[in-house]
């Protein structure tokens, strides 16, 4: 296959899990019957693993570039930061894992150039490397932060600001080093990545991001600036559960 015809199946593979959300239970058949439709194009691109550096960036890259084609196109910066968001989401949950799980030894390296090709172009949206072994199972940590994240950017805020920084270092310091902190976060990077997906296709997703921080986050800020870890805990859980609820229960899932 020409590197030109190769890039641009990466890019229809890309497209169609754009579609996709991302649920525990679903994952592991989807990413096999995913392998199973495309083995041809992961035998390509497996054969582009063990080829030189010049091939490796033109694969690697068409994806990234593709994105950022789209986001150009976007003059709404709040549509284009939902979409962004949406991209990093598909790119970690999907597109990546998959470029890992082509038939070469080189696999895991290549997939990781796609990431450092899009944290090269998108410096301030980086992501980290995923597998598919990593997380089917269900996120563990996550690659970054989702709800949080998508509440800040509503707000302007950068992804390096004082108010991410604070629920992230709670998140580390406080949550995974407590057995019920451990189950939350378990329970929370298995449902926001669908949530934040559902709330972006909202009309009026400000709105919701901002009854977000009113209500939970800003109020999960002050108690971990008072101390107040384990009532932060709760307040933190009780999010969960209400966003589960309206955003992730109450919807049947795409087909596909």
């Amino acid at each position: 296959m020409e590197t030109e015809e190769l890039q641009k199946k990466l890019i229809e593979l890309y497209k169609l899990t754009m579609d996709y959300e991302f649920r525990k239970n679903t994952y592991e058949e989807r990413m096999n019957s995913l392998k199973e439709e495309y083995a041809g194009l992961l035998k390509e691109t497996a054969l582009i693993c063990d080829g030189s550096e010049e091939e490796w960036d033109a694969a690697a890259g068409c994806v990234p570039e593709y994105i950022i084609s789209e986001l150009e196109k976007e003059s709404s910066k709040r549509k284009r930061d939902c979409q962004v968001l949406n991209h990093k989401m598909n790119l970690v949950t999907w597109f990546v894992p998959m470029m890992g799980e082509s038939p070469s030894l080189n696999a895991e390296r290549f997939a990781g150039r796609v990431v450092q090709i899009w944290n090269e172009r998108m410096p301030e949206e980086k992501i980290g490397v995923s597998t598919y072994e990593s997380i089917k199972n269900g996120f563990r940590k996550g690659p970054f932060c989702f709800i949080t994240t998508a509440v800040c950017r509503t707000m302007g805020k950068p992804d390096d600001c004082y108010e991410l920084t604070v629920l992230r270092g709670y998140r580390d310091n406080y949550l995974l080093s407590r057995e019920n902190g451990r189950g939350l976060v378990q329970d929370y990077y298995n449902v926001a990545p669908t949530i934040v997906k559902r709330i972006n296709r909202q009309p009026d997703a400000d709105k919701i991001y901002q009854s977000i921080w009113k209500e939970y986050l800003c109020p999960c800020i002050q108690m971990i600036e008072s101390g107040r870890q384990e009532a932060c805990r709760e307040k933190y859980s009780e999010m969960v559960r209400k966003l589960e609820k309206e955003y992730f229960y109450l919807h049947k899932e795409d087909a596909r």
